[in-house]
């Protein structure tokens, strides 16, 4: 009996990892590196951090430099960090940056953050677009000094409207020693915890209606020329993109182009999207080439 409680356990843990993602590997040189070997591996399998008062928002819960590599990168280069499966919660992407005193490895983060990266929503004809991808590409800023770094980035999902549904934080964090830098001190900066507040507008948001703007919770963009960073809409047509529809119910995906409406109407939701789930109002209708299958009761997704 305690076995087959054991399974279940297990079964309902997998059950409920696999309805999230997680920043996992990261490239660097044109090469793509182990999962986890220069990534701070975390211990709460791919699930979100919410509470905006932990330490978990800095690299995530259970993450430490001790069991992880550091990988050499020059100021300037391009790095890109590509999850287990694409980003499908609706919300912005951000890339942080924070140097070590010391090595990477030994760093709790509990230092200065800067932001070099934003992928936030572009507005077009009362809908938006978000880059909903499975691997996001950036560069370093050339002008940063040389030294061993924290590179994290995160998605936040706000696709259960505050304060009903708390945003979703998806954090990873890379070790990186920098060289080829400048003597540029990064501002502005911010502490995390401490640099996203329950009052953010970008936090708040509700999505689903009135939405026609939106700010990127946590400092600006900070950047020291043409690879500095930067905010960065949805460009890449291979990577799966999201539009919401302005209204007083939940958005549902973009369907893919050889889709068609069915007959009640709806959108299908594209791969990757929520399909349905307990207190899910939007469209059970997959696009074409995918399935809804049930992830949990809270949370099922087109495949």
């Amino acid at each position: 009996m305690k076995g087959l409680l054991s399974a279940a356990a297990l079964s309902l843990a997998v059950s409920q990892a696999s309805g999230h993602y997680i920043f996992q590997q990261l490239t660097t040189g044109g090469t793509k590196h182990a999962v986890f070997q220069y990534i701070r591996q975390n211990t709460n399998y791919n699930s979100p951090v919410t509470d905006l008062a932990s330490n978990d928002l800095r690299c995530n819960e259970g993450a430490n430099g001790r069991n992880t590599e550091t990988i050499d990168v020059r100021a300037g280069d391009s790095f890109t960090f590509t999850l287990d499966t694409p980003v499908y919660h609706q919300g912005p992407v951000s890339i942080y940056l924070s140097k070590a005193p010391g090595s990477a490895s030994d760093y709790d983060g509990s230092g200065s953050w800067f932001k070099i990266k934003d992928w936030g929503p572009t507005f077009s004809g009362g809908s938006s677009t978000w880059n909903m991808a499975g691997s996001y590409t950036a560069n370093l800023p050339v002008c940063i000094p040389n030294g061993e770094y924290l590179l994290r980035i995160q998605s936040l999902g706000i696709h259960n409207p505050y304060p009903a549904g708390t945003p979703q934080f998806y954090i990873s964090c890379a070790q990186i020693r920098v060289s080829g830098g400048g003597n540029v001190t990064p501002s502005p900066t911010a502490l995390i915890p401490g640099a996203f507040k329950a009052t953010d507008p970008g936090y708040t948001a509700n999505i689903y209606s009135n939405f026609n703007s939106y700010t990127v919770p946590g400092p600006a963009v900070f950047s020291c020329g043409s690879n500095g960073g930067g905010i960065e809409a949805p460009s890449n047509p291979s990577n799966p993109t999201t539009t919401l529809v302005t209204s007083t119910k939940p958005a549902t995906s973009a369907a893919a182009p050889t889709a068609t409406a069915p007959s009640n109407g709806c959108t299908p939701v594209a791969k990757y999207g929520q399909c349905g789930g307990t207190g899910f109002n939007g469209c059970t209708s997959c696009a074409s080439g995918s399935t809804c299958n049930v992830v949990n009761q809270y949370y099922h997704q087109c495949l």
